[in-house]
């Protein structure tokens, strides 16, 4: 608690005022792509319907996503208020298509009515993708533990505020409060930036290789997870158990869940065990697809409900993993939220593509639907034998280099490895290692100056061998010292 207390105090309250706008993207995200409060707030549209929505939104975020990860190089270096600005019109224009589709259906032919809905699906995809990859960039400021518990407590604001939406605002209400509160996030994302514009990303091939094989795994697990959400909200007939209900069941048990994930952070000192969580909620989903097939949608759907959260956790979980890489080796948050994203919406998209295809085929009952839980079962069990399995680079250090003395000054010795730095084109943060490695520092003591990982160190050092064309911390030295 005390740790909480001093990281709160260590921001001025109009800063955590900004800060909070990601628990109202989080409240956005909940009643548009987890329930359907925003549409079902102007009368009851078909399950199918609803359906066709979520695909059109997951499309364009996912087409988003890889048109950042082709395009990185000219949309690394946008400013934030010209993303922030595409991000707001789009939502404007997604919300307007909405609402003239849901509260003036009258004037317009029965016969467009999926065409508009699929175009306001876009729009807010693509809304929801740039807002995302801002609040993404945002969290990359924070350190691990900052970062998780940052991202945990704007969870548990968004449930109070969607629970409020919910129950206390009448149905018609939830579009336009829908839209305040995405308009608002993205005014406070911009804000929240502005507010740590000191941090500066750059790219190295070397160290995206490593940060790629950190969170591969990670990635992958979340992407089954979302695939296999897909997929059973749809066979699992969620339209057979009314709105309302759904919604209690999912909200006491997301509640539960992330007050659950809250307590690691107040009470555990050590380093958290990112792992060691990601289990637990591999451990949940698995329980709730083996349960599936006995109880189905028995208890407002709990069990259905199990899916969902194992989806939900995973995703605050691999959040918090890919802030953490960033920060630790000052890759493009952009970039590598880009590549999170477009791996978990496509495993998303795919499994509820392929279950509204097949809703018919697997019913409660049916022999198919313990052997998709099996499968499912088997799927992350497999996920969970591999996942963080270290793949990091392992360097070989020359010892001998290690002894060697420095042969000038410190002054002169920055003034060379800065003219080096800038003939070989290294990084702001190679140059950095690079000077420390020519004053013979260790891989553990850079890491410490720093304030960055082991694995990330290797990753600069091997980056800095290639761009010097050479193998050694001697011959390192040895280019150092050459007149």
């Amino acid at each position: 608690m005390r740790y909480l207390r001093n990281l709160l105090m260590s921001f001025s309250p109009r800063d955590l005022l900004f800060f909070s706008g990601y628990a109202l993207y989080l409240v956005f995200s909940h009643m548009v792509l987890t329930s359907t409060t925003m549409l079902s707030s102007a009368g009851d549209i078909a399950f199918e319907s609803q359906t066709v929505f979520s695909i059109a939104l997951l499309s364009s975020r996912l087409t988003l996503f890889l048109f950042v990860i082709c395009f990185r190089r000219y949309v690394k270096g946008l400013p934030f208020s010209i993303t922030a600005t595409l991000s707001g019109v789009f939502a404007v224009a997604g919300f307007l298509t909405i609402g003239r589709l849901l509260w003036f259906p009258s004037e317009l032919p029965s016969d467009v009515f999926l065409s508009w809905l699929v175009c306001g699906g876009i729009l807010l995809g693509l809304a929801a993708g740039l807002v995302i990859l801002l609040w993404g960039r945002f969290s990359a400021t924070l350190a691990l533990r900052d970062i998780y518990l940052y991202v945990v407590l704007c969870n548990i604001l968004s449930l109070v505020i969607y629970s409020g939406v919910t129950f206390l605002l009448p149905e018609r209400a939830g579009l336009p409060f829908a839209a305040v509160l995405f308009v608002v996030s993205v005014v406070f994302v911009k804000k929240a930036l502005d507010a740590r514009t000191d941090w500066q990303w750059e790219y190295s091939r070397p160290v995206f290789n490593h940060a790629i094989r950190n969170i591969g795994h990670p990635i992958l697990g979340t992407a089954i997870l979302y695939f296999m959400s897909g997929l059973m909200l749809q066979i699992s007939g969620q339209a057979e158990i009314p709105l309302h209900i759904f919604q209690r069941t999912a909200l006491f048990s997301s509640a539960v869940v992330v007050l659950l994930l809250f307590l690691p952070a107040l009470f555990v000192k050590k380093p958290l065990n990112m792992g060691r969580i990601y289990a637990v909620a591999l451990s949940a989903s698995a329980a709730g697809f083996l349960l599936l097939p006995l109880f189905w949608n028995e208890a407002g759907g709990i069990v259905n409900s199990f899916g969902q959260l194992g989806a939900m956790v995973a995703g605050i979980i691999l959040w918090c993993l890919v802030a953490d890489v960033a920060h630790d080796t000052k890759l493009s948050p952009v970039y590598l939220f880009a590549i999170t994203f477009a791996c978990t919406d496509a495993a998303d998209l795919a499994g509820t593509v392929i279950g509204f295809l097949n809703v018919d085929i697997l019913k409660p009952g049916d022999l198919h639907l313990p052997m998709v839980a099996l499968v499912a079962v088997y799927l992350l069990l497999m996920v969970a034998l591999f996942l963080f399995k270290d793949k990091s680079f392992n360097e070989t250090e020359d010892e001998a280099a290690l002894l060697v003395q420095r042969a000038q000054p410190d002054e002169l010795l920055a003034q060379r490895c800065s003219e080096i730095a800038g003939t070989y084109r290294l990084t702001p943060r190679e140059g950095d290692v690079f000077v420390l490695l020519a004053q013979g520092f260790t891989v553990p003591v850079i890491s410490d100056k720093l304030f960055v990982s082991e694995n990330t160190v290797k990753s600069h050092v091997k980056s800095i061998y290639q761009k010097l064309s050479v193998r050694a911390r001697s011959d390192l030295i040895e280019l150092v010292n050459a007149k």
